[in-house]
């Protein structure tokens, strides 16, 4: 919003006086109306009739100097103005939810509108109140959609991470759900189980590898990892050919048991060079 006095546009002066004094005159004579009151009756008549009433309704109070329409919506405002208003919400109700870790209640509700307030009022925006806490209300279910969209957003960034760290492993990973499928092989395993079929093991069961007294070991480690969620990690035996330990490592979210992977350590001493890198 400004204030003070307009400062005049020297090129627009002239040009009001010339280039578009000249237009007028044409569009005078071409059209019938032009120029003269109530020809937007004519021209549209809903607008007229939409600019006619918004006129007689709208409320004026003169505080502080300045003349406020007191009835002011949120659609009033410019375009600029609204985005910022916009921005300013979303902010508040993050910064609400990141830190409380909960969806705000009225009385949180109420926090974050007064301090969009005190943006709009820094930033010099006039609009009643009562409009912002309406949006507000109105916007709430958008604003925790929008929110759980960044959050999924940020995960999916981070898979990419854990799946690099699995796929840079040179022993073989092979993880399962709980029904004993194979979801994941990573490129050392796939090379690993060539002879078995590589990555075309990818859906079928652990189980069908394994002779019955391997298939009932497995399955009695999977009951051991879901007793208890301390239950995480057993060494199943050691490779002597390839001189490595093998295990079975519990996968869970937030506690709870979802499969589980074959982790190989092997114990060769390492031959590459310290910070081979030419």
């Amino acid at each position: 919003m400004k204030f003070g006095m307009r400062t005049p546009g020297i090129k627009k002066s002239i040009k009001a006086r010339t280039t578009g004094k000249a237009k007028r005159a044409v569009k005078k004579v071409l059209i019938p109306g032009y120029g003269k009151k109530g020809a937007g009756w004519i021209k549209n008549p809903k607008k007229a009739a939409y600019n006619k009433v918004y006129k007689k309704t709208k409320i004026h109070k003169k505080i502080d100097g300045q003349l406020l329409q007191m009835n002011k919506k949120f659609s009033d405002l410019k375009m600029k103005q609204k985005d910022k208003i916009t921005g300013w919400v979303y902010e508040e109700y993050k910064k609400y939810v990141t830190e409380h870790e909960k969806a705000p209640d009225s009385l949180a509700d109420e926090q974050i509108v007064e301090a969009v307030l005190d943006k709009i009022n820094e930033a010099q925006i006039w609009i009643p109140d009562g409009e912002i806490y309406d949006y507000y209300r109105r916007k709430k279910p958008q604003l925790q959609k929008r929110l759980d969209n960044e959050k999924l957003i940020e995960f999916k960034s981070y898979v990419s991470f854990y799946k690099s760290i699995v796929d840079q492993d040179r022993a073989s990973v092979v993880i399962c759900n709980l029904k004993h499928e194979i979801i994941y092989m990573n490129p050392a395993a796939v090379t690993s189980y060539a002879k078995r079929g590589g990555d075309k093991l990818i859906g079928r069961s652990l189980l069908d590898c394994h002779n019955p007294e391997s298939r009932d070991r497995i399955q009695q480690v999977v009951d051991w990892f879901a007793a208890d969620e301390s239950h995480n990690i057993v060494y199943t035996f050691h490779n002597e050919k390839q001189n490595k330990d093998v295990y079975m490592v519990a996968l869970r979210d937030e506690g709870k048991l979802i499969g589980y992977y074959e982790k190989h350590e092997y114990r060769n001493s390492e031959t590459m060079k310290p910070y081979d890198l030419w």
